[in-house]
């Protein structure tokens, strides 16, 4: 492969993820990766039903959903086992089609994400290889690689660093860290399950116990994780001992029903670059932002900024659009990062009091609320709030369209992949000369309708009304390659504020405050 369109620094799920939808979207892609197999350490193991979208768009969801399970309910609960608050499951299907939280094994997941790029032609993997030095120009960007055969250059037109809360590739661009003060020392323990009469319950529970805070939680078919927060002056080397592990697994069920399978420590932190884009050469994943576990989030945020980031590249690239539109990128991702971030943290702070007497009074405040039906506030994921037009549907999930074929429902996502989508509210407006406009400006536009039919649309199934309850009376929904929904309007307006957007141009909620 010669100088490649992108050079993606980072093999691990967010690296793989991006390189997959780059490749997809028609660009050439490198890929380099420090180490020579997926990472063997706990880490992530959440996907909500997005990222699950999302891997479906290169393929892989059902691959790794065959590594999944649905999760059940959270349980925050006290020393003495007595619940403090309580959220039940999610009741059926999210409107993506997906299950809202699924619990997942991530080495499985990683490497049935790398098997989706060995299909694809355009993508060139190095293993082994680390970056020691980069250079820019207005052209592209330079990379020294450390190889076995020694140093080599490396050009590209782009380079991203997904390289982890480490990243080399943030060093070199001299990008600083936002710090959320949050910071805590956990170790995380994976076993896997070999009884049958473990005790151990199917919904998450966060053990708000002073003396040990600690997390208990499915991790998988066949699979379940504990994360117990380390006290001061105890060490990695302490309580990674196999005999320290489990005995303090014992007080939730017979170690016999388990199997330690690995455990490391993490100190959990809450951290947002910057700045994510220096000149042709940016940061997302743990490379950009890092946040404490008790969302499940972390590998979610990465996934996020992977399917933002993909398409854009491909518009600056094929000259769709001008490279200052990957400033979109952070425009649009961090401010919902740190939204999921601070949430991730409220709860951390909920669970990690030490103090007896301070725990005492959050446990009879708990207890309190939810006995009076009020129960705790979990944070939510909210929804993108720039970079979208200014309606109660724009910066959603959109609902994923079904159609009909062979007398089977089909995804759209499955017919069309990951493009532009606008979705009609009559298939009768799809002569109008704006679709037209609007595929000038994004040439693989897909469309579909929600009734009607005609000649190159789509004709939505939508049994469930997911996609009329977002739409309402709206002539017709524009939505990103990434499925959060742009704007719900007319046709026309929808193609102008396109147009405008491409151009890095649309005006965001704080421009609009600023102006005013």
């Amino acid at each position: 492969m010669q100088d490649p369109d992108v050079l993606i620094v980072g093999l691990g799920p967010v690296g793989a993820i991006l390189a997959n939808l780059c490749a997809r979207s028609g660009l050439s892609v490198k890929v380099v990766e420090r180490d020579h197999d997926v990472y063997k350490q706990p880490r992530a193991i959440v996907l909500d039903h997005e990222v699950v979208r999302q891997l479906n768009l290169i393929g892989a969801a059902d691959d790794v959903l065959t590594n999944s399970i649905p999760a059940q309910g959270y349980e925050f609960i006290n020393a003495n086992r007595e619940i403090l608050t309580s959220r039940p499951a999610f009741p059926g299907l999210a409107p993506t089609g997906y299950h809202p939280a699924n619990l997942f094994h991530q080495p499985s997941m990683e490497q049935a994400v790398r098997a989706k790029l060995a299909d694809l032609p355009n993508v060139e993997i190095e293993l082994g290889v680390e970056v020691i030095a980069i250079e820019r120009d207005d052209d592209g960007v330079n990379a020294v690689l450390r190889t076995s055969e020694g140093l080599v250059e490396q050009g590209a037109r782009y380079l991203v660093g997904c390289d982890g809360g480490r990243s080399l590739v943030r060093r070199h661009l001299d990008i600083q860290m936002e710090d959320l003060e949050f910071n805590e020392p956990w170790v995380v323990v994976d076993v896997k399950v070999v009884g049958d009469n473990t005790g151990l319950s199917r919904n998450g529970v966060q053990l708000c116990d002073p003396a040990r805070p600690t997390t208990c939680v499915p991790s998988g078919p066949g699979r379940h994780r504990w994360e117990f927060m380390l006290k001061p002056g105890e060490t990695a080397e302490e309580v990674t001992r196999p005999e320290t592990l489990t005995r303090w697994i014992s007080s939730w069920t017979d170690p016999s029903n388990i199997e330690l399978e690995r455990s490391a420590v993490y100190r959990f932190h809450g951290l947002v670059a910057k700045r994510w884009r220096q000149g042709r050469a940016m940061v997302i994943g743990d490379a950009a932002h890092q946040m404490p576990p008790f969302m499940g989030q972390g590998l979610c945020a990465g996934a996020r900024d992977a399917c933002n980031l993909a398409w854009k590249l491909a518009a600056v690239a094929k000259g769709e659009a001008p490279l200052e539109f990957l400033d979109t990128v952070e425009q649009e991702r961090i401010p919902h990062v740190k939204d999921v971030t601070k949430g991730a943290i409220a709860m951390g702070k909920t669970v990690c009091v030490t103090d007896p007497e301070e725990a005492a009074l959050r446990d009879a405040k708990m207890m309190e609320d939810h006995r009076a039906g009020k129960g705790f506030a979990f944070p939510g994921v909210p929804r993108i709030e720039s970079g979208v037009l200014d309606d109660t549907a724009a910066g959603a999930v959109c609902p994923e369209g079904f159609v009909a074929e062979a007398g089977e429902p089909r995804r759209v996502d499955d017919l069309v992949g990951y493009v532009p989508l606008l979705i009609l509210q009559d298939a009768a407006s799809a002569g109008a000369p704006e679709i037209e406009q609007l595929k000038s400006s994004s040439p693989d536009l897909a469309v579909a309708s929600i009734s009607g039919q005609a000649d190159g649309v789509l004709k939505l199934l939508d049994a469930e009304g997911h996609v009329s309850a977002l739409m309402e009376s709206a002539e017709a929904m524009l939505v990103k390659p990434d499925r959060i929904v742009f704007g719900t309007a007319g046709i026309r307006q929808l193609s102008d504020a396109w147009t405008q957007y491409l151009s890095g141009n649309l005006p965001t909620p704080e421009t609009e405050k600023q102006a005013a």
